[in-house]
């Protein structure tokens, strides 16, 4: 089978954000990127982490990740734990049927404690083969979207929006192509291009 363009593995793995938080690799970025740039895009990637299941030294820790006010050495720890301490999500990375749609995703304090166990459990044992990386939950600004339904008549909702720029390389420089916005009813906590979204290409305006 031919692809074209071809698969980019690096747009779809989730484990390369975890890279811009590691405290070991702040200088790198600053020294790589400059200051500015790396606080900009710092604050603009949700902290993550990958949920390794190897163990971790006793005079090691996770680095950067903290759990009822401390540090953890087992990502098995976060098993458990109030919801309010489960305000974090799971989501695979890579190609797999799980990675699109949001549908290998869980927020963990949408579940229950015993879903939440076994997320991670489950997480944790496809670290081989769909490895998966854990943020902490951020709730997004809810906004008006107005949109024809299907019967032809204007309507708006509330919503939550998440937005997507695409780039095309032209001689060695990322170019801004579009941007598409996915509108999803403020009730729902994954957005995504589900039925109930409404899909609009974006300008951007000076």
């Amino acid at each position: 089978m031919v692809v074209t363009p071809p698969y980019k593995h690096y747009l779809e793995e989730k484990l390369l954000l975890a890279l811009l938080h590691h405290g070991a690799l702040e200088e790198y970025w600053r020294m790589s990127m400059g200051g500015p740039d790396f606080e900009l895009l710092r604050n603009t990637v949700a902290p993550t982490y990958i949920l390794d299941p190897r163990p971790v030294p006793p005079h090691a820790e996770i680095s950067g990740f903290r759990y009822r006010g401390g540090t953890i050495r087992n990502w098995r720890d976060i098993a458990s734990g109030t919801q309010k301490e489960r305000r974090l999500v799971l989501k695979p990375s890579g190609f797999s049927p799980l990675a699109w749609g949001s549908r290998g995703v869980v927020v963990g304090h949408d579940v229950s404690s015993e879903e939440w166990g076994e997320a991670v459990n489950r997480a944790l044992g496809a670290f081989a083969t769909t490895p998966y990386v854990i943020q902490p939950y951020a709730d997004s600004a809810v906004t008006q979207a107005e949109y024809i339904d299907r019967d032809g008549s204007a309507r708006s909702m509330e919503a939550r929006v998440r937005l997507c720029p695409y780039y095309f390389v032209r001689e060695g420089r990322a170019v801004l192509a579009g941007i598409l916005s996915s509108a999803c009813p403020k009730d729902k906590k994954l957005i995504h291009g589900m039925s109930d979204a409404v899909m609009a290409p974006c300008t951007v305006r000076d």
